[in-house]
Protein backbone atom coordinates (compact mmCIF):
# COMPACT_ATOMS: atom_id res chain seq x y z
CA UNK A 1 0.00 0.00 0.00
CA UNK A 2 1.26 3.40 -0.76
CA UNK A 3 0.29 6.50 1.44
CA UNK A 4 -1.05 9.53 0.28
CA UNK A 5 2.26 11.66 -0.52
CA UNK A 6 3.54 8.38 -2.58
CA UNK A 7 0.38 7.89 -4.57
CA UNK A 8 0.09 11.47 -5.07
CA UNK A 9 4.11 11.59 -6.64
CA UNK A 10 3.57 8.79 -8.41
CA UNK A 11 0.10 10.27 -10.00
CA UNK A 12 1.59 13.30 -10.52
CA UNK A 13 -1.20 15.80 -8.80
CA UNK A 14 -1.21 17.12 -5.26
CA UNK A 15 -1.95 15.67 -2.10
CA UNK A 16 -4.58 18.43 -1.95
CA UNK A 17 -6.11 16.95 -5.20
CA UNK A 18 -6.50 13.78 -4.04
CA UNK A 19 -8.65 14.78 -1.12
CA UNK A 20 -10.70 16.46 -3.10
CA UNK A 21 -10.77 13.40 -5.54
CA UNK A 22 -11.94 11.49 -2.54
CA UNK A 23 -14.78 14.08 -1.58
CA UNK A 24 -16.21 13.60 -4.51
CA UNK A 25 -16.30 10.19 -5.31
CA UNK A 26 -13.84 10.47 -8.54
CA UNK A 27 -11.02 8.12 -6.57
CA UNK A 28 -11.49 6.82 -2.91
CA UNK A 29 -8.38 5.81 -1.04
CA UNK A 30 -8.10 1.80 -0.98
CA UNK A 31 -8.29 1.94 2.78
CA UNK A 32 -8.77 5.18 5.21
CA UNK A 33 -7.47 4.27 9.01
CA UNK A 34 -10.25 4.81 11.55
CA UNK A 35 -8.22 6.19 13.86
CA UNK A 36 -5.61 8.23 12.13
CA UNK A 37 -7.72 8.99 9.18
CA UNK A 38 -4.52 8.59 7.20
CA UNK A 39 -5.37 6.98 3.57
CA UNK A 40 -3.41 4.44 1.62
CA UNK A 41 -3.72 3.60 -2.32
CA UNK A 42 -3.08 0.20 -4.12
CA UNK A 43 -0.97 0.57 -7.00
CA UNK A 44 -3.85 -1.06 -9.05
CA UNK A 45 -5.90 2.43 -8.59
CA UNK A 46 -2.70 4.49 -10.95
CA UNK A 47 -4.77 3.45 -13.76
CA UNK A 48 -7.87 5.00 -12.42
CA UNK A 49 -6.03 8.13 -11.58
CA UNK A 50 -4.44 8.51 -14.92
CA UNK A 51 -7.71 8.38 -16.88
CA UNK A 52 -9.05 10.54 -14.26
CA UNK A 53 -6.19 13.37 -14.96
CA UNK A 54 -5.87 12.35 -18.92
CA UNK A 55 -9.81 12.80 -19.00
CA UNK A 56 -9.93 16.41 -17.28
CA UNK A 57 -6.44 17.49 -19.21
CA UNK A 58 -9.00 16.78 -21.63
CA UNK A 59 -11.40 19.69 -20.76
CA UNK A 60 -14.05 17.25 -19.32
CA UNK A 61 -15.62 18.54 -16.16
CA UNK A 62 -14.79 16.35 -12.90
CA UNK A 63 -18.68 15.46 -13.03
CA UNK A 64 -18.25 14.01 -16.58
CA UNK A 65 -15.05 12.36 -15.85
CA UNK A 66 -17.16 10.89 -13.31
CA UNK A 67 -19.71 9.52 -15.37
CA UNK A 68 -17.25 8.21 -18.24
CA UNK A 69 -14.81 6.53 -15.34
CA UNK A 70 -18.04 4.81 -13.99
CA UNK A 71 -19.18 3.77 -17.00
CA UNK A 72 -16.26 2.10 -17.84
CA UNK A 73 -14.24 3.61 -19.99
CA UNK A 74 -11.36 1.71 -21.27
CA UNK A 75 -7.93 2.54 -21.25
CA UNK A 76 -8.34 1.92 -25.27
CA UNK A 77 -11.02 4.35 -25.42
CA UNK A 78 -8.79 7.21 -23.37
CA UNK A 79 -5.79 6.67 -25.14
CA UNK A 80 -8.00 7.27 -28.21
CA UNK A 81 -8.82 11.11 -26.75
CA UNK A 82 -5.53 11.51 -25.59
CA UNK A 83 -3.96 11.13 -29.22
CA UNK A 84 -6.98 13.27 -30.87
CA UNK A 85 -5.98 15.61 -28.01
CA UNK A 86 -2.49 15.54 -29.19
CA UNK A 87 -3.37 16.27 -32.59
CA UNK A 88 -5.47 19.63 -31.85
CA UNK A 89 -3.06 21.01 -29.28
CA UNK A 90 -0.20 20.46 -32.13
CA UNK A 91 -2.44 21.74 -34.66
CA UNK A 92 -3.38 24.68 -32.23
CA UNK A 93 0.48 25.61 -32.07
CA UNK A 94 1.31 25.52 -35.03
CA UNK A 95 -1.26 27.76 -35.72
CA UNK A 96 0.16 30.04 -32.59
CA UNK A 97 3.42 30.14 -33.87
CA UNK A 98 2.42 31.27 -37.26
CA UNK A 99 0.44 33.97 -35.60
CA UNK A 100 3.71 34.91 -33.80
CA UNK A 101 5.85 35.15 -36.67
CA UNK A 102 3.29 37.33 -38.38
CA UNK A 103 3.23 39.89 -34.94
CA UNK A 104 6.86 39.44 -35.45
CA UNK A 105 6.80 40.81 -38.78
CA UNK A 106 4.73 43.27 -38.31
CA UNK A 107 6.57 44.51 -35.50
CA UNK A 108 9.95 44.37 -37.81
CA UNK A 109 7.31 46.66 -40.90
CA UNK A 110 6.33 49.10 -38.10
CA UNK A 111 10.12 49.40 -36.91
CA UNK A 112 11.93 49.14 -40.30
CA UNK A 113 13.90 46.49 -38.50
CA UNK A 114 14.81 44.04 -41.45
CA UNK A 115 18.43 43.92 -43.34
CA UNK A 116 17.98 44.73 -47.46
CA UNK A 117 20.08 46.15 -50.01
CA UNK A 118 19.49 49.22 -52.10
CA UNK A 119 17.08 49.20 -54.69
CA UNK A 120 18.44 48.47 -58.23
CA UNK A 121 16.51 49.31 -61.74
CA UNK A 122 17.24 46.49 -63.89
CA UNK A 123 15.57 44.30 -66.81
CA UNK A 124 14.69 40.52 -65.87
CA UNK A 125 15.54 37.83 -68.45
CA UNK A 126 13.00 34.97 -69.23
CA UNK A 127 12.60 31.81 -67.60
CA UNK A 128 12.00 28.20 -68.23
CA UNK A 129 11.16 26.25 -65.43
CA UNK A 130 9.67 23.32 -63.70
CA UNK A 131 7.05 23.44 -61.42
CA UNK A 132 4.08 23.90 -59.41
CA UNK A 133 1.71 26.08 -58.67
CA UNK A 134 -1.65 27.00 -56.68
CA UNK A 135 -3.63 29.28 -56.27
CA UNK A 136 -3.68 31.84 -52.97
CA UNK A 137 -7.08 33.30 -51.97
CA UNK A 138 -5.69 34.01 -48.40
CA UNK A 139 -2.19 36.22 -48.53
CA UNK A 140 -1.39 34.21 -45.00
CA UNK A 141 -1.97 30.60 -46.44
CA UNK A 142 1.40 31.66 -48.94
CA UNK A 143 3.92 30.06 -46.66
CA UNK A 144 2.58 26.70 -45.74
CA UNK A 145 1.84 26.36 -49.53
CA UNK A 146 5.04 27.55 -50.89
CA UNK A 147 7.27 25.39 -48.62
CA UNK A 148 4.82 21.81 -49.34
CA UNK A 149 5.78 22.66 -52.81
CA UNK A 150 9.15 23.72 -53.03
CA UNK A 151 9.32 20.09 -51.42
CA UNK A 152 7.89 17.95 -53.60
CA UNK A 153 9.32 20.22 -56.83
CA UNK A 154 13.23 19.23 -55.47
CA UNK A 155 11.64 15.77 -54.34
CA UNK A 156 10.31 15.13 -57.94
CA UNK A 157 13.67 16.89 -59.59
CA UNK A 158 15.74 14.03 -57.38
CA UNK A 159 13.83 11.72 -58.55
CA UNK A 160 14.19 12.13 -62.31
CA UNK A 161 18.23 12.61 -61.28
CA UNK A 162 17.77 16.33 -63.29
CA UNK A 163 20.43 18.93 -62.74
CA UNK A 164 19.37 22.34 -61.18
CA UNK A 165 21.05 25.30 -63.36
CA UNK A 166 20.05 28.07 -61.15
CA UNK A 167 18.93 28.80 -57.87
CA UNK A 168 15.11 28.59 -56.68
CA UNK A 169 12.57 30.50 -57.96
CA UNK A 170 9.07 31.71 -56.49
CA UNK A 171 6.78 33.91 -59.01
CA UNK A 172 3.44 35.27 -57.69
CA UNK A 173 0.98 36.29 -60.79
CA UNK A 174 -2.58 38.00 -59.68
CA UNK A 175 -5.39 36.25 -60.52
CA UNK A 176 -8.95 38.25 -59.76
CA UNK A 177 -8.57 38.63 -56.29
CA UNK A 178 -6.34 36.31 -55.25
CA UNK A 179 -3.07 35.12 -56.94
CA UNK A 180 -0.94 31.98 -58.21
CA UNK A 181 1.88 31.14 -56.53
CA UNK A 182 4.27 28.93 -57.89
CA UNK A 183 7.12 27.11 -56.46
CA UNK A 184 9.66 26.62 -59.08
CA UNK A 185 13.65 25.52 -60.37
CA UNK A 186 15.52 25.78 -63.23
CA UNK A 187 16.97 22.36 -64.68
CA UNK A 188 19.07 21.12 -67.52
CA UNK A 189 17.43 19.50 -70.24
CA UNK A 190 13.60 19.80 -71.66
CA UNK A 191 12.40 16.87 -70.46
CA UNK A 192 9.73 17.97 -67.07
CA UNK A 193 10.37 15.10 -64.21
CA UNK A 194 6.71 13.43 -63.09
CA UNK A 195 4.44 15.46 -61.06
CA UNK A 196 5.64 19.06 -62.35
CA UNK A 197 4.83 21.26 -65.22
CA UNK A 198 6.82 23.10 -67.45
CA UNK A 199 6.20 27.01 -67.22
CA UNK A 200 7.73 29.98 -68.90
CA UNK A 201 8.31 33.40 -67.67
CA UNK A 202 8.75 36.10 -70.04
CA UNK A 203 11.53 38.89 -70.16
CA UNK A 204 11.09 42.03 -68.65
CA UNK A 205 12.19 44.83 -70.41
CA UNK A 206 12.14 47.00 -66.41
CA UNK A 207 12.16 46.01 -62.80
CA UNK A 208 13.06 47.17 -59.66
CA UNK A 209 14.36 44.92 -57.51
CA UNK A 210 15.69 44.08 -53.85
CA UNK A 211 17.76 42.05 -51.95
CA UNK A 212 16.23 40.58 -49.02
CA UNK A 213 18.69 38.51 -46.47
CA UNK A 214 18.44 37.37 -42.62
CA UNK A 215 18.02 34.11 -40.89
CA UNK A 216 14.51 33.68 -41.28
CA UNK A 217 11.62 34.95 -44.28
CA UNK A 218 9.72 36.51 -41.43
CA UNK A 219 10.74 39.91 -42.57
CA UNK A 220 10.04 39.46 -46.24
CA UNK A 221 6.66 40.56 -46.70
CA UNK A 222 7.75 44.02 -45.25
CA UNK A 223 10.44 43.96 -47.46
CA UNK A 224 8.23 43.62 -50.42
CA UNK A 225 5.72 46.27 -49.18
CA UNK A 226 9.08 48.48 -48.98
CA UNK A 227 9.60 47.78 -52.76
CA UNK A 228 6.25 48.58 -53.98
CA UNK A 229 6.08 51.54 -51.95
CA UNK A 230 9.46 52.25 -53.51
CA UNK A 231 7.77 51.35 -56.95
CA UNK A 232 5.22 54.14 -56.19
CA UNK A 233 7.55 56.61 -55.19
CA UNK A 234 9.70 56.73 -58.70
CA UNK A 235 6.19 57.34 -60.29
CA UNK A 236 5.87 53.14 -61.63
CA UNK A 237 3.07 50.92 -61.67
CA UNK A 238 3.75 46.99 -60.79
CA UNK A 239 2.99 45.39 -63.88
CA UNK A 240 3.62 41.89 -64.52
CA UNK A 241 4.29 37.88 -62.99
CA UNK A 242 7.01 39.24 -59.77
CA UNK A 243 9.33 36.91 -58.59
CA UNK A 244 11.33 35.89 -55.61
CA UNK A 245 14.79 34.34 -56.46
CA UNK A 246 16.47 32.46 -53.80
CA UNK A 247 20.07 33.22 -54.37
CA UNK A 248 20.66 31.22 -50.98
CA UNK A 249 18.88 29.51 -48.45
CA UNK A 250 19.67 28.24 -44.40
CA UNK A 251 19.55 24.53 -46.54
CA UNK A 252 22.94 25.19 -48.25
CA UNK A 253 24.91 24.13 -45.60
CA UNK A 254 26.42 25.41 -42.08
CA UNK A 255 26.19 29.34 -41.39
CA UNK A 256 24.27 29.58 -44.73
CA UNK A 257 21.22 32.16 -44.17
CA UNK A 258 18.75 33.40 -46.63
CA UNK A 259 19.46 35.83 -49.49
CA UNK A 260 16.38 36.41 -52.05
CA UNK A 261 16.26 38.95 -54.53
CA UNK A 262 12.77 40.17 -54.91
CA UNK A 263 11.95 41.30 -58.29
CA UNK A 264 8.91 43.60 -59.37
CA UNK A 265 8.38 43.94 -63.01
CA UNK A 266 7.30 47.74 -63.41
CA UNK A 267 5.59 49.87 -66.52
Amino acid sequence: MLNIGEFARLAGVSVRMLRHYDQLGLLRPQQVDPHSGYRSYSTAQLERANQLIALKDLGFTLEQVGRLLDDGLSATAVTALLRERRHELREQLEADQRRLRSVEARLRAIEKEHPMSAFIETSLPALRLVQQSVRIDEMNEIEDAMGGMFGRVNAAIDAAGASRTGPGIATYTVDGDGMIAAAAEQIAGDDVPAGLEAATVDAQPRALTVRYTGADLSGIQSAWQELVAEVEARGLTPSGTCREVYESTPFDGPGAEWSVDLQQPVA
